[in-house]
């Protein structure tokens, strides 16, 4: 079965229309932006980059998008004509108690809104079942396939109430006919990938449409512990290919064996994407990158979403002169590595940069 969600590269060729008025040097509003709800986390995942962000765990929960201004995003967003949004950022959204409104406020907007969750917490009530209708796709964060793993790997002991959140997403779904679809992430390590194929058994066995295993990004002076390991993930590959066995007709085990493999290393030297895709903090500030989050801030932020419209952002000189120092940044050695923007990346410096006699196709 074929990764039908294009997980491993992009989705830019069905956007041509902005990449068209991008290339003529026309404003364009961005097709999707990553979305923060809260800056804390009621779990500790040993991968978590948003430890990095300023994620602040527990001590940071009380900190999150307030209520008006989180709406008036969503509204000002697709007036804009922003096409998705997902509800992932540097924290836990759940978190944030304005989540299940905002969800139904983006989609009223026209917007695709999706969600990121540690699956942790979420309401069985009205409101969840609200959310789970205006959703295109929920995704939980499961790197662990029992209780003891979940223990050492996410620092929690909420495995078990993951699952039921999980089957609950499932139940949901059958019981109303819900267009929505499903799935499980992976972050792999080398202290995790014993777990891979436990975990896409477990997917299957729970019924949702997908277990992605994903790439762990890190940053290049290894904050994590993990940019100086990249190059064990070769070693992974007898694991992940047993992983993706387990695919069947209705279940698919994806591999991003592009970012697995690729040892955190560019093939493009610009980073062009935030026009493209952009990340907004748990707080509500606005930037080119969530690596911006907690590092440079001030000098990368592109406005404050709790005291400005979107619209006033991305139409402001700020906006465009960030857009513009982003450019000037040495992607090979300032930058985290397998970032979000890594594909579009890729994309477009082959626009930029095409080959000899592009009419011979």
């Amino acid at each position: 079965m074929a990764d039908v969600y294009l997980m491993d590269t992009h989705k830019m060729l069905w956007h041509l229309d902005k990449v068209n008025d991008w290339q003529k040097g026309k404003p364009i509003s961005p097709i999707h932006i990553d979305v923060g709800l809260s800056k804390g986390c009621n779990i500790r995942c040993e991968y978590c980059y948003g430890a990095i962000q300023g994620n602040l765990y527990k001590s940071g929960s009380q900190r999150y998008f307030p209520r008006d201004a989180l709406l008036n995003y969503m509204k000002s967003a697709g007036e804009c004509g922003v096409r998705s949004m997902a509800l992932i950022g540097e924290a836990e959204p759940m978190l944030n108690p304005n989540v299940y409104d905002a969800i139904v406020e983006g989609k009223k907007a026209g917007v695709d809104i999706a969600l990121g969750t540690n699956g942790t917490i979420f309401d069985k009530g009205e409101k969840g079942i609200n959310a789970l209708k205006n959703l295109v796709w929920l995704r939980v964060n499961l790197s662990a396939a029992c209780d003891e793993a979940y223990k050492k790997i996410h620092g929690s002991p909420l495995f078990n109430q993951v699952i039921e959140n999980i089957k609950f997403f499932v139940e949901t779904r059958q019981k109303h006919s819900l267009d929505i679809t499903l799935g499980i992430q992976m972050v792999l390590t080398p202290n995790n990938v014993t777990e891979a194929v436990a975990l896409a058994k477990l997917g299957r066995d729970l019924g949702v449409d997908y277990f992605v295993i994903k790439q762990c990004s890190d940053t290049q002076d290894n904050k994590l512990g993990f940019y100086n390991q990249l190059e064990k993930y070769k070693t992974f590959n007898s694991v992940l290919k047993e992983a993706e066995s387990v695919t069947t007709q209705n279940y698919n085990v994806i591999v991003k064996w592009g970012h697995i493999e690729n040892e955190g290393k560019r093939n493009y030297d610009t980073c062009y994407a935030p026009p493209f895709l952009l990340y907004s903090s748990g707080d509500g500030k606005l930037y080119p990158c969530g690596m911006f989050f907690d590092i440079h801030e001030e000098e990368y932020r592109m406005g404050d979403l709790t005291k400005q419209t979107f619209k006033e952002i991305i139409e402001s000189q700020r906006y465009r002169d960030v857009i513009e120092k982003v450019k000037k940044l040495d992607v090979h050695t300032f930058c985290y590595s397998n970032c979000r923007s890594d594909k579009i990346n890729d994309f477009i410096w082959k626009i930029k940069h095409p080959p000899h006699h592009v009419n011979f196709v």
